[in-house]
């Protein structure tokens, strides 16, 4: 385990055939999200200098933290039946990588290699694939190997048993490995299942050296002088001559059509002869392929990862591009917003002013209204009051001439008598 708060790294291969689950399994082992398939057009390197020594655009490494102390790294692979690549292609991609990062320091604890328990029996494809992979091993890596099965979902508990002891138990297939130290394990499509297996390679504190590594890097040799590259140009050859037979077969087919004048006949041949010269090409051109050195290797490897930095700075300056372009429709379009919202509390203020203006001309002539209306009511009372004190008046001086006359009209005992001196007249 490392000291001090340093984490110890443990790198640890994913092999298999295309479909097998490789990926998946590393996407639920790590919880991280991981590209299904082999058309990877990224990668987590090791390092930058690995990386640009490499070109490791077909090697998907996947980092996480198992526990405290140690971070795992699963190095997804793609497998020798890809449908992107050829063979050849995969060999020497796996080849490269296994190679540059053994040189770099890099050492291998374990190797994952995943089999669907859902295929009925070991295919042709498949075995030719588990055939590269144990050349690539060697015999001596086999402890390192864990053997897992997956999509268990896709079977019956039974019938998976049954196919899991047949690959157990037949030399051909895992017979072999198993009795030289590899191991069987389940993957059952969960984080616990994935995390046991690592938990069972970290057990055994091993660091493999792989046959393929030890051959080019310790021994010097060219990829095609491996053990590998043996059993995949003897693949090659016996694709090769299975052809040439088929294609002499539809040739003389082709003559019995051509004596029978059959036209029809002719251009079916002639369609098979062709697909057949094809293939033939192709396995003369992947056998010269696999000739390549190292360097030449290196080399195309190099003028690949350059090709794949100048597409990913174009596809990042097209990214920019439209970043800045977004970020300019963005501003313009903030721009546009702030000017129409300035726009509308302009508005909004003017009308809240002008409401202002009316509110205060509306209450100027309420207070106007109010004093004039109070002026009247003043008028008013003085108007009554005048009107009452006329009328007090008025009542005042009827009261009196009403007084003085009924004092005109009453008798006057003191009014003296004419002819009677002395003497008053009463009435």
């Amino acid at each position: 385990m490392a000291g001090g708060n340093r984490a110890q790294d443990v790198y640890i291969a994913v092999m298999g055939v295309t479909g097998a689950g490789k990926s998946s399994f590393i996407a639920t082992c790590s919880g991280k999200e991981v590209k299904i398939g082999h058309d990877l057009q990224s990668c987590k390197s090791i390092s930058m200098t690995l990386t640009e020594h490499t070109g490791t655009a077909d090697v998907e490494e996947i980092s996480f933290m198992y526990n405290r102390n140690v971070r795992v790294h699963l190095v997804d692979t793609p497998g020798f039946d890809d449908t992107n690549r050829s063979d050849v292609q995969v060999l020497q991609d796996v080849a490269h990588w296994l190679s540059a990062s053994f040189q770099e320091g890099i050492r291998l604890s374990g190797i994952i290699y995943m089999h669907r328990i859902s295929d009925q029996r070991m295919a042709g494809s498949a075995l030719r694939n588990l055939g590269m992979f144990k050349k690539l091993c060697g015999e001596k890596a086999y402890q390192s190997v864990v053997l897992t099965t997956s999509m268990w979902s896709k079977v019956t508990a039974e019938e998976g048993t049954r196919r899991e002891r047949e690959l157990v138990e037949t030399n051909g297939f895992w017979g072999l490995m198993c009795q030289r130290g590899s191991r069987a394990f389940r993957y059952l499509d969960t984080q616990e299942s994935a995390r046991e297996l690592v938990g069972y390679i970290l057990s055994l504190h091993m660091q493999a050296t792989l046959a393929i590594q030890d051959e080019i890097v310790n021994q010097g040799h060219e990829i095609d002088e491996t053990a590998a590259a043996h059993e995949l140009n003897a693949e090659i050859i016996r694709e090769r001559t299975r052809h040439m037979a088929e294609l002499v077969a539809v040739r003389e087919d082709m003559q019995q059509a051509m004596l029978e004048h059959d036209e029809e006949l002719q251009r079916h041949y002639k369609s098979e002869m062709d697909d057949l010269q094809n293939k033939i090409d192709k396995t003369e051109a992947e056998q010269k392929k696999l000739t390549e050195t190292i360097a030449e290797v290196d080399k195309r490897k190099e003028e690949e990862f350059r090709v794949f930095k100048e597409q990913l700075e174009r596809e990042r300056e097209e990214e920019r591009r439209a970043y800045e372009r977004q970020r300019q429709d963005l501003e313009e379009n903030l721009a546009r917003q702030q000017e129409t919202l300035r726009r509308q509390q302009e508005a909004e203020a003017q009308r809240m002013r002008e409401q202002q203006a009316s509110r205060e001309e509306a209450e100027r002539r309420q207070e106007e209204l109010r004093r004039a209306m109070d002026e009247q009511q003043r008028q008013h009372e003085v108007r009554v009051r005048l009107m009452e004190e006329s009328h007090r008046k008025a009542m005042a001086d009827f009261a009196e001439r009403q007084t003085r006359k009924r004092r005109s009209k009453s008798p006057n005992t003191n009014v003296p008598c004419p002819g009677y001196p002395g003497r008053r007249r009463r009435y």
